[in-house]
């Protein structure tokens, strides 16, 4: 499962006294730069949903905001711009801290995890690009930091999808490597 996050406009919204956070989780036909050298864009209609999405607040499973199912549940919309998502803020610790940090700020963005089912990658001038017809979306949610996540894990993620891509593009080096790993693992 990969995970995305980007700067986005996150907020705090209600009505009747019950908290929300809402903004734009995924962004469509724009191509994002993931790291230096590689590309990649979500298009229009590839977002499938999964059996059930879930809302957490940093990708923390532990903080759970909503899901589809739950009451009230997170709400999911295409516009043109992309997928926003609306989830109600539950009334727990980590929920309050959640309503003080979107209110002084510190929560910058949102993210999601996916897995991908339909892409298209190719390379240009030393540019990796990965072109995203279809992904499937098991979470999405507001982040902290986002700026951090996608330089950390979202580099290592990049950095093997490059590497499976040059691997499918040379077979012999991909069989000179895999007899590579399996004589050094026989070797243990």
């Amino acid at each position: 499962m990969e995970k995305r996050a980007f700067m986005a406009e996150i907020r705090s919204a209600g009505e009747d006294g019950e908290k929300k956070v809402s903004g734009l989780g995924i962004v469509y036909d724009k191509w994002t730069e993931i790291w230096p050298g590689y590309k990649e864009r979500v298009r229009k209609g590839a977002v499938k949903k999964a059996r059930t999405v879930k809302s957490y607040f940093n990708h923390n499973p532990g903080q759970v905001l909503s899901t589809l199912e739950s009451n009230p549940p997170l709400v999911l919309k295409d516009s043109d711009k992309g997928l926003e998502y609306e989830s109600p803020i539950p009334p727990t610790s980590y929920g309050k801290d959640l309503e003080i940090n979107l209110e002084r700020g510190n929560v910058k963005g949102s993210s999601f995890s996916f897995d991908v089912e339909d892409q298209k990658r190719w390379e240009d001038g030393g540019v990796h690009y990965r072109d995203i017809k279809s992904l499937i979306l098991y979470e999405i949610g507001p982040v902290t930091d986002p700026a951090y996540i996608q330089t950390t894990a979202q580099v290592r993620s990049a950095q093997e999808a490059v590497e499976q891509w040059r691997s499918e593009q040379r077979p012999t080096s991909r069989l000179l490597r895999e007899r590579k790993q399996k004589l050094a693992e026989s070797m243990l």
